[in-house]
This record gives C-alpha cells, sequence and structure tokens, in this order.
C-alpha cells in the first residue's frame, strides 16, 4: 500500500446559499448541450486565494502557523455582481462571477497569504489576481459554446462577509474533485 506524502492545498473563501442558488438560475440563460460545460457542484463553489498544488504533509503545521500568523486583517464585505470567462469570450474556458464591492481588500488579502505560502507552495507566485468565483468549465470537444446569454445575465448583488479563508484540500476522484477544509482562519 502506498502512503501519500502529499496534499493539493488551495486557500479560499467559501460561498453562500445564495451564491450556490443562482448557479441554477445561471445554468439555465444558456442554451448548451450537457457535454459542452461542466458546471461546479455547489457545495464546491468558492472564491480561490491562492491554489498551492501539492504540499508535503511535514509542511502542512509550519505552512498553517505562517497564515495564521499573518490573517490579522479585519473582516470586510464583498459584491458578487457581474459573468466573465477566461481566457476570453471569444474562446471561454472557465465561466465566473465577478466582484465589485470588496476588490482592494481581497488583492491585499492575496498579497499577504502568496507572501506567507510562498515557501510550501509547489506552483510560484501569479502575476496578477483577479477576484472571481469560478462556476463552471467549457469542454474543449464538444463544440464552441454561445455565452452571450451567460455574459447579458443580470442579477441582484449578493452580498458575501469575508469573516474567515480557509485551507482546503482538494482531492480529484473519479467522479470529480472533492473539495475537504482543513482549517479555518477568523478574521478579526
Amino acid at each position: 500500500m502506498k502512503i501519500k506524502s502529499r496534499k493539493r492545498l488551495f486557500i479560499g473563501i467559501s460561498a453562500n446559499n445564495e451564491i450556490k442558488n443562482l448557479l441554477i438560475e445561471i445554468q439555465s440563460s444558456i442554451q448548451y448541450k450537457p457535454e459542452q460545460i461542466k458546471w461546479i457542484y455547489p457545495d464546491n463553489i468558492h472564491l480561490t486565494l491562492f491554489f498551492m498544488g501539492d504540499v508535503l504533509l511535514d509542511y502542512i503545521p509550519r505552512l498553517t502557523k505562517s497564515l495564521n500568523d499573518i490573517l490579522d486583517l479585519s473582516r470586510f464585505c464583498i459584491n458578487i455582481e457581474s459573468t466573465g470567462t477566461f481566457p476570453s469570450n471569444d474562446c471561454p474556458k472557465i465561466l465566473w462571477l465577478g466582484i465589485s464591492k470588496g476588490k482592494f481588500e481581497l488583492v491585499e488579502l492575496f498579497k499577504k497569504i502568496e507572501k506567507a505560502v510562498f515557501p510550501f507552495s509547489t506552483v510560484g507566485t501569479k502575476e496578477h489576481f483577479i477576484p472571481h468565483v469560478s462556476i463552471g468549465r467549457t469542454t474543449k470537444f464538444y463544440g464552441k459554446v454561445n455565452v452571450l446569454p451567460f455574459l447579458k445575465y443580470v442579477y441582484s448583488p449578493i452580498e458575501l462577509g469575508v469573516n474567515s479563508v480557509t485551507l482546503f484540500e482538494s482531492q480529484l476522484l473519479p467522479n470529480g474533485t472533492k473539495y475537504s477544509a482543513l482549517t479555518e482562519f477568523q478574521l478579526k
């Protein structure tokens, strides 16, 4: 039996039920074949602050301490109120919800986290952090998806209180990805 020596980790903010419920509404706004878009399971929806990749199990206690030491920020709120795609609308791979209010605070939080986790991460640093909530991924094998209805979809802003940051494990399983909270860090 092989002993697992690493965990695939990321740091993020959990979504609230309003965001999860919005996913169902948005899915009905796009005409697509089921094979064209893989929607993120509602319980997995979150805002990723930093994806770390595979981290040695021995590093996790030091990583946790490092995060605990820097997460001395006050709680704040963000508004989720737009839609978008990465890398472009002509060739969408990721469908996301955008952030308006609270974007500056998220970027500051990202910078602190990036500095704290750099010694433990296997993916390196990001050039540019764009706060967003991923809700779906297109598959390239079943034709192009018309995302214009998604991009024009209008919904009331959803306020999300950022009261904590979570260290998650991401497990790639045959039936999909499973996220498990390892440690939750409360903000002041």
